[in-house]
């Protein structure tokens, strides 16, 4: 009898795993055709039409966090808690009120389904409460380190690599306002969610070894950026190093909002330090 037990429970398994490498990789494509596309598509030299690109930016982002909220419900299923802290957890749905909260009235559909994706993240953070955890002070002040010291470091090879003359915003207060809110609407944490969270997660389902995921999300990371392949120091430079120290962050620290920050640090304060020093 314990013997067949152990039949069923092996057969069980293996169906988990293969029906999890099946659901990895369908997920690992849909994010890929997704993200490879949206540059293509919002790039100026392809579409003039700046209400156009608007649309496209709010669907991309509508599209993001819907395949983010089904990833969190099949990682759960599988065992597999890319998002497993409070802080990570609580940005994304910051985010989706803040962004609500924005804008014309010409938005409202794209408003109300940020709202729902707020209220269903929401929900699952209150339902899985117990196996939530929150990350403690020495994280968060590593995090910070971490981040100010990778901004300083891009910002001087930037300088060093590309010596030309940059200005400063004209009101840099209202400049940090509206760039963080654009990064952290648009930007910054959907690429992370998608990079260092689904597609790491959704490798290690498909039976990939962790340093081979993290690799492997390493360069597809750093190939979305191909529309800025005319820019040597950025693409060759810059972004490669960026990814290197997120991924490091990841592996570490298993924990989302690490990379958020350091993503949006930079990508806010970057060209406000290069223009200074």
């Amino acid at each position: 009898m314990g013997n067949n037990d152990a039949s069923v429970s092996q057969i069980e398994k293996d169906i988990k795993k293969n029906s999890g490498s099946k659901i990895g990789m369908i997920f690992i494509v849909l994010i890929l055709l997704q993200y490879y596309l949206f540059p293509v598509l919002t790039s100026a030299w392809i579409l003039n039409d700046a209400k156009l690109v608007n649309n496209i930016f709010y669907f991309h982002t509508i599209i993001s966090y819907v395949i983010i909220v089904f990833s969190l419900i099949v990682f759960r299923e599988f065992e597999l808690d890319m998002f497993r802290d409070y802080f990570s957890l609580g940005i994304i749905v910051a985010t989706c009120f803040l962004r609500a909260g924005l804008g014309g009235s010409d938005e409202t559909v794209f408003k109300a389904l940020l709202i729902l994706i707020g209220i269903i993240l929401t929900n699952y953070i209150i339902v899985n409460r117990k196996s939530i955890i929150v990350p403690d002070m020495k994280s968060v002040f590593i995090g910070v380190l971490w981040s100010v010291g990778v901004t300083v470091v891009l910002s001087l090879l930037r300088v060093l690599l590309d010596p030309g003359h940059r200005t400063l915003p004209a009101n840099i207060l209202a400049y940090i306002i509206n760039i963080s809110v654009f990064q952290l609407s648009f930007v910054t944490i959907i690429e992370e969610a998608y990079f260092r969270g689904l597609l790491f997660g959704f490798l290690l389902m498909s039976g990939y070894k962790e340093n081979t995921a993290l690799f492997i999300q390493a360069i597809l990371f750093w190939g979305i950026h191909y529309v800025r392949f005319g820019d040597p120091v950025l693409f060759w430079v810059i972004i490669p190093i960026y990814t290197l120290s997120a991924t490091l962050v990841i592996k570490k620290y298993k924990m989302l909002y690490l990379t958020i920050m350091m993503h949006t640090i930079y990508n806010v304060f970057g060209g406000i330090l290069v223009a200074l020093i």
